[in-house]
């Protein structure tokens, strides 16, 4: 892949706002979103794994972050039924002394209230430098945003930075979700972190629900929302404007 490429279709606009819906495990409705990318090019769709790394490696990331960030944002202006939408943040933001200041600029721009938006950073973003990511979490806050913790549980260090940084939402990864209906050490170390998300005050969001039994058992554990393809796949934003908000 080359830097032209993505330049190219940053330009024609080829890279698309996917969402897709998070809905809540008791009372079924849909009650936000993430956003998701995906590269549409010659009547095909690169999926994210095949270009997201080289943009993070190049920091075209921080492009398309805003990107997603400034749809989003225009489209949250006109819906009359709002709904929180989870947006990227990536590590290179936490390293631009003036992101906190775009991300205000964004949303007075489109007149948007900052609870609508909420913030996901991953471990990888965070570790390198927890002192920034705690004051980064601070005016965020500060501002009205939310923020996620994403794919909790897959590094090392999750549980020391639940110390370390307010977290509103916390989003356990689909390794946890996958076998949960079998496997009785899995069972047990996700309902400990549900049960500590509560203590902790946090929402819980269980990514990767792809059936009706992981659903239930979820239900029955106390997760709060859930998401993925048993309940819809990522669709692209304006059809989810059209189905679900319509």
């Amino acid at each position: 892949m080359r830097q032209e490429e993505i330049e190219q279709a940053l330009k024609n606009k080829e890279i698309k706002v996917y969402l897709q819906p998070q809905v809540d495990l008791h009372t079924e409705k849909i009650v936000g979103a993430e956003s998701l990318v995906r590269w549409e090019k010659d009547s095909a769709i690169i999926p994210p794994n095949e270009f997201i790394p080289f943009c993070e490696q190049t920091g075209y990331i921080t492009q398309i972050d805003h990107y997603v960030l400034e749809t989003v944002c225009s489209f949250i202006q006109k819906w009359k039924k709002k709904i929180p939408i989870a947006v990227n943040e990536s590590r290179r933001h936490l390293y631009n002394p003036h992101h906190i200041e775009d991300l205000q600029r964004t949303v007075e721009k489109y007149e948007v209230e900052a609870k609508y938006i909420e913030l996901e950073m991953t471990e990888t973003a965070v570790v390198h430098d927890i002192k920034m990511a705690k004051e980064a979490e601070r005016r965020v806050h500060a501002l009205g945003f939310k923020v996620a913790m994403d794919d909790f549980g897959t590094g090392y260090s999750s549980f020391s930075m639940l110390r370390e940084i307010q977290i509103d939402i916390l989003k356990i990864d689909k390794s946890f979700v996958d076998e949960v209906t079998q496997d009785r050490r899995g069972k047990i170390i996700i309902e400990a972190i549900i049960q500590m998300a509560k203590r902790l005050e946090m929402i819980t969001i269980a990514e990767g629900i792809e059936t009706k039994e992981q659903a239930q058992y979820l239900k029955t554990i106390g997760c709060d929302i859930a998401q993925g393809y048993y309940y819809a796949f990522p669709i692209p934003i304006e059809k989810f404007e059209r189905r679900y908000l319509a």
